[in-house]
């Protein structure tokens, strides 16, 4: 069932594999907003990975 879960991860995260820098930087701050933790803002974004 792990392989199920994973299948279900990476699909999720496509749409965020397609944003530009700009679009996940304001998914980030939106996160952030929320209340969310600086990690927890950051996942799933590749972009702001790194930072």
């Amino acid at each position: 069932m792990n392989w199920l879960k994973d299948w279900k991860e990476k699909r999720k995260l496509k749409t965020f594999l397609k944003k530009s820098p700009e679009e996940e930087y304001e998914i980030y701050k939106k996160r952030l907003l929320r209340g969310e933790s600086e990690e927890s803002a950051r996942a799933g974004l590749k972009h702001l990975r790194n930072k």
